[in-house]
């Protein structure tokens, strides 16, 4: 009743509220999970650990039931419009317990930001802030899906990506290569049978935020690969719809290698600006 999520989409186990200003969350994702969690993680050096992006899910989940009593009257839910001042220090280990922790700090013109934290095993896991902005879902959907037209490109090799699953592939294909620039355009069909349609949200299917932001570091991780880039990565990048409108915008995020794929150390900001439904089309452009 109070997240409006389902399923795998639905990643704590528990939110408690301590204050009207914090809450916390435990999250322990076993082997095997009946509840399709494991479809949230790739492969590390290590073996298999949260996939960066869900941490930070996690963490504006942990927030969202503060709202709750606030937003419900007036039949509402929080909409999350920005992370920023990402620092990931560690890999999640998959089956850890990952503690949450949200904090708000502010109210600013019909925004509440929070702090917010994770860690496993007494280790902090990441830090960020989030601002969170008010919506009804029924009317979130105001404009028609928008699939993408006669774009030419080549496949994207899966074998790149193949330390996740290909749920979690958020590019297909590859439009634009400019070496000079360091820059990638890459396209996304968000598929309207993709495993996360379902419980995100319920009453309106839409792409989650972080899968976005996933889309922007796999554009990234591509570009890397293509300029013969061994070390450290930092990208900016935008989602746009076929139309021309944002729908992301990220400022420096900071990958890393880690065994045969990548991990998110940091970013300075991801702002969502639209939404997109399943069977939109996307066209992500990135510059190292």
């Amino acid at each position: 009743a109070v997240l409006p999520h389902r399923g795998v989409n639905l990643i704590p186990d528990r939110v408690s509220i301590h204050a009207p200003d914090r809450s916390t969350s435990t999250t322990t994702v076993p082997v095997g999970d009946a509840r399709g969690r494991t479809l949230l993680s790739r492969i590390g050096a290590d073996g298999p650990v949260f996939y960066e992006p869900f941490i930070g899910e996690l963490l504006a989940l942990t927030g969202v039931p503060l709202l709750h009593e606030r937003l419900a009257p007036q039949g509402q839910t929080a909409v999350f419009s920005m992370i920023s001042r990402l620092e990931m220090a560690a890999p999640a280990p998959l089956h850890a317990t990952i503690e949450g922790e949200a904090r708000i700090t502010r109210d600013r013109g019909g925004f509440t930001v929070y702090s917010t934290s994770a860690s496993s095993g007494g280790r902090t896991i990441l830090t960020a802030e989030v601002m969170s902005g008010a919506a009804v879902l029924a009317q979130m959907a105001g404009s028609p899906v928008q699939p993408l037209v006669d774009v030419d490109g080549e496949p994207v090799d899966p074998a790149l990506f193949a330390w996740k699953p290909a749920a979690l592939r958020f590019i297909d294909r590859v439009i634009t290569v400019d070496p000079a620039a360091r820059r990638v355009v890459c396209s996304y069909t968000y598929p309207t049978d993709h495993p996360f349609v379902a419980g995100h949200f319920p009453e309106l299917p839409v792409m989650m935020g972080v899968t976005q932001w996933a889309a922007v570091a796999d554009a990234a991780w591509l570009a890397r690969h293509r300029f013969g880039i061994t070390g450290d990565v930092t990208a900016s990048g935008v989602i746009r719809r076929p139309d021309g409108s944002d729908v992301v915008d990220v400022r420096d995020l900071v990958l890393t290698p880690d065994g045969d794929g990548c991990r998110m150390l940091g970013m300075k900001r991801i702002a969502f600006r639209g939404l997109v439904r399943p069977g939109d089309g996307l066209i992500i452009d990135v510059t190292l």
